[in-house]
């Protein structure tokens, strides 16, 4: 008898509403790691611009510092 009572609880509305919250919100998670790593990326493409900008900056600043 009480795993007829298993049995129907698997199928009770409730778990099946938390079931689908629970994919929900992996897919969610998935797509939030996803959307970290981009911005991750981008961050790291800015800084790696900066740092050439900089260099620039700097080879144009010696170079006319040294003009008379």
């Amino acid at each position: 008898e009480d795993k007829g009572k298993a049995v129907a609880s698997e199928h009770d509305p409730l778990v099946l509403i938390l079931q689908e919250q629970l994919v929900t919100q992996k897919t969610e998670q998935e797509l939030l790691k996803e959307e970290v790593k981009n911005l991750t990326e981008s961050q790291n493409h800015v800084i790696q611009t900066r740092e050439d900008m900089n260099s620039k900056l700097d080879a144009i600043l010696a170079f006319m510092s040294k003009k008379p």
